[in-house]
């Protein structure tokens, strides 16, 4: 007894540093429920919906809302968002209250995880959702395991048999007549080593905040090609670590 009460006294306590007492309890009693829908967070205009059977969705909420892993104080007023790798949009829901005046576009190839993207983001305005993956140039693109977890979906090109577009940030930028990018936050499950291999010479350097997660256990040697890239293309910046991302400010802009 005495053990399990120590046990939820310490799950409780994020909640509680977060948000208080009363509304950090009755949060940890939504989130340990079965009815994730329709879930109220202070400072958040717009209640979030996750999918009871999705344990991914449940995590991505704690990492973003709970664990800070995206902290918005980070950014200098960014007028330009860009969310490579939405999942349901959590990440996009975050910078949208705290920064209202962006423009956002949210990119998420896959489609169980666009549609409660579209849900969570229906009432905002200025956000473009995109149900395409992330590439260095615009193909088609296919998922490697159709059964892997929602937050964990791998690509490959394949312009044949592969039915999900891919955008390049080169086609980003120019759709959109954008010169700047002022947050870019990458979260791709290994696509990334793709897009900075190749004709990133033109965007690379439009980019101030560049947030993103490197996944070298699924493709290897990611971390090497993604700072090889990075050195060559920006001359100075500013690294730090944020749960499992890196947040680097590019100085020479």
């Amino acid at each position: 007894m005495r053990k399990k009460l120590y046990s939820n006294l310490k799950n409780f306590l994020p909640y509680y540093n977060e948000y208080g007492f009363k509304e950090g309890y009755k949060l940890y009693k939504k989130l340990s429920s079965s009815n994730l829908d329709n879930i109220f967070l202070y400072g958040i205009k717009h209640p979030i919906h996750l999918r009871k059977n999705e344990q991914s969705d449940l995590e991505v909420f704690k990492q973003i809302f709970i664990e800070k892993q995206y902290h918005p104080y980070h950014y200098k007023n960014p007028k330009i968002i860009i969310d490579a790798g939405g999942n349901v949009g959590l990440f996009t829901v975050l910078m949208k209250n705290r920064f209202p005046e962006a423009k956002f576009i949210t990119i998420e190839p896959d489609s169980d995880n666009f549609r409660m993207a579209k849900k969570n983001l229906e009432n905002y305005p200025g956000i473009q959702l995109l149900n395409k993956g992330v590439w260095s140039s615009d193909v088609k693109l296919k998922i490697i395991d159709e059964n892997a977890s929602k937050w964990g979906i791998q690509v490959v090109e394949d312009n044949e048999n592969g039915t999900i577009e891919a955008i390049s940030i080169n086609t980003i930028l120019k759709e959109n007549n954008f010169d700047r990018i002022d947050v870019l936050k990458m979260d791709i499950e290994g696509s990334e080593k793709e897009v900075f291999s190749k004709n990133y010479e033109d965007w690379l350097p439009k980019v101030k905040i560049l947030v993103i997660e490197l996944h070298d256990s699924m493709q290897k040697d990611t971390t090497r090609i993604f700072f090889d890239t990075l050195n060559k293309t920006w001359p100075q910046y500013r690294l730090f670590v944020s749960g499992e991302n890196l947040v680097i400010e590019n100085l020479s802009i």
